[in-house]
C-alpha cells in the first residue's frame, strides 16, 4: 500500500472523497484542500484517469525528520530517484514549508535538487538537468517544523485541465469547480441540463461527460507518470479499459449566450469533446430563455463583476431571480458567484449554499427549488399536505 494526496481546492474536500473511494482508494482522509488516501500505483493511475474533482495526484517517497540542513540533505539524498528519473533526464522542485528552519521555501529547493543530482553524480558519473517548465519528474516537498515528506507529482499538468478546452472564456469556470458543482447538486443524469449562460459551455460537457461516464483524463495527452522510468504501459492500458462510456443517455443539455462570440467558444469546445450530438446551443438572451422539459437542472456562472464588467449587478441579479420564477417553475436552480451582495438581489429564498473556490476567487454557490405560486403553498405541497 503507497500513500498519495490528492489535491484540490478549498470546499471540494468532500466531493474528492467521495469519488477517490468509490474508486476503490484506502483510508481516505479529508485534509485542507487535499485527500489522502492509500493503494497501489494502479490505483494513482486510476485516480489520475477517473476523478474529475482532483487538481493533482502526489505519491509519497519518503517522510522524515530532521534538525538542521545536513539532515535534510541527507535523508533526501538517500531517496534512489533512478527509480523514475534517469541521469538524463530533467527534474524540477517544488516546496511548501511552515514555521521550519529554511528561511525561504527556495532554499530547501535548492538543497534538495543538489542532494537527487549528487546522488545520480555519484553512481553514474552524471547528473539530470534542471527544468523547471517542463520536467521528466516533478518533485514536492511539504515541510512543516522539523518533518518533511518528499513526492512525485505524477499529474504533470494539472488534471482540471481536460483537453477538451480550445478556446478560453474571458471568465471561465475552472473544469474541476465545474465538476464538483455538478456533483452538489445531488443530479445524476435523471433531468435535462440547461445552462443559459453557458460561456464556454464546460458546464455542460462536465456534466454530459459524467452523464456518459467518460472519465475526466479521456482527452488529455499526457500525465506525469509517462515520463517516468517505471511507467507501467500495460497496467495503464487496463485501467483505461475499465472505463465503460456510454453510446447514448436519455437526457439533454442546453446552452445559450446572448453574446455571439462566446457561443461560438462554447461550440469549438464542444465539438473538441466530440459532444455536438448531445449538447445543443442556441444564441438567446437569457430572460427568453426556458426549459424544453420539466423538470430540469439549471446550472450557471453569472457575471460577477470580476473578470467581465457588469454596469449594474444588482439589477442583473433580481432579473436572474425575476426568470428563474416565472419561466423555471418546476426545476431546481443552481448558481455559482463570488458577489455576495449581488446575489442577495436574486430574491428568491435558497435551498442550499456552499462557500467554495473558482480558481482564486471566493464564492458562494446557491441552489433555489422552482415554483409556482406562493412558497407557503409549495412547502405544504412537498410536505404532502393540501
Amino acid at each position: 500500500m503507497e500513500y498519495f494526496i490528492a489535491k484540490t481546492f478549498a470546499g471540494l474536500e468532500n466531493e474528492l472523497f467521495k469519488e477517490l473511494h468509490g474508486l476503490g482508494a484506502q483510508n481516505c482522509r479529508k485534509l485542507s484542500r487535499a485527500v489522502s488516501f492509500e493503494g497501489d500505483i494502479s490505483m494513482m493511475y486510476r485516480a489520475n484517469y477517473f476523478c474529475r474533482t482532483a487538481l493533482r495526484v502526489l505519491w509519497r517517497r519518503k517522510a522524515f525528520k530532521f534538525r538542521n540542513n545536513n539532515e535534510f540533505y541527507k535523508n533526501v539524498f538517500d531517496y534512489d530517484a533512478s527509480e523514475v528519473l534517469s541521469p538524463d533526464g530533467s527534474l524540477a522542485f517544488h516546496t511548501t514549508a511552515s514555521d521550519s528552519i529554511f528561511s525561504t521555501p527556495l532554499y530547501a529547493s535548492v538543497l534538495a535538487k543538489d542532494a537527487v543530482c549528487d546522488r545520480f553524480r555519484d553512481a553514474f558519473d552524471r547528473r539530470p538537468d534542471v527544468d523547471r517548465e517542463s520536467p521528466d519528474v516533478q518533485f514536492h516537498i511539504h515541510i512543516y517544523k522539523d518533518e518533511a515528506q518528499l513526492f512525485l507529482d505524477s499529474s504533470g499538468e494539472s488534471l482540471h485541465r481536460r483537453g477538451y478546452k480550445v478556446r478560453n472564456h474571458p471568465a471561465p469556470i475552472n473544469e474541476v469547480t465545474a465538476a464538483a458543482l455538478i456533483k452538489m447538486t445531488g443530479w445524476k443524469a435523471d433531468c435535462d441540463v440547461i445552462d443559459p449562460m453557458c460561456g464556454g459551455a464546460t458546464l455542460l460537457i462536465e456534466a454530459a461527460m459524467s452523464a456518459l461516464n467518460i472519465p475526466a483524463g479521456f482527452y488529455r495527452r499526457e500525465f506525469g507518470f509517462y515520463r517516468w522510468k517505471n511507467f507501467d504501459r500495460k497496467l495503464w492500458s487496463e485501467i483505461r479499459n475499465e472505463a465503460e462510456i456510454a453510446d447514448d443517455v436519455s437526457v439533454n443539455f442546453y446552452g445559450s449566450d446572448i453574446d455571439a462570440r462566446y457561443l461560438e467558444t462554447a461550440r469549438a469546445n464542444v465539438r473538441q469533446a466530440r459532444l455536438q450530438d448531445f449538447v445543443v446551443l442556441e444564441r438567446e438572451k437569457f430572460q427568453h430563455s426556458s426549459p424544453e422539459r420539466t423538470p430540469s437542472l439549471v446550472i450557471f456562472n453569472p457575471p460577477y463583476g470580476e473578470r467581465l464588467s457588469v454596469d449594474d449587478s444588482a439589477s442583473l441579479y433580481r432579473e436572474i431571480g425575476d426568470t428563474l420564477k416565472n419561466r423555471y417553475p418546476g426545476c431546481r436552480a443552481f448558481l455559482i458567484s463570488s458577489d455576495i451582495d449581488a446575489l442577495k438581489h436574486v430574491g428568491l429564498k435558497p435551498s442550499k449554499k456552499w462557500n467554495v473556490m473558482n480558481g482564486s476567487l471566493e464564492c458562494q454557490f446557491v441552489g433555489f427549488e422552482l415554483f409556482s405560486g406562493d412558497r407557503k403553498s409549495f412547502v405544504i405541497k412537498q410536505k404532502g399536505g393540501k
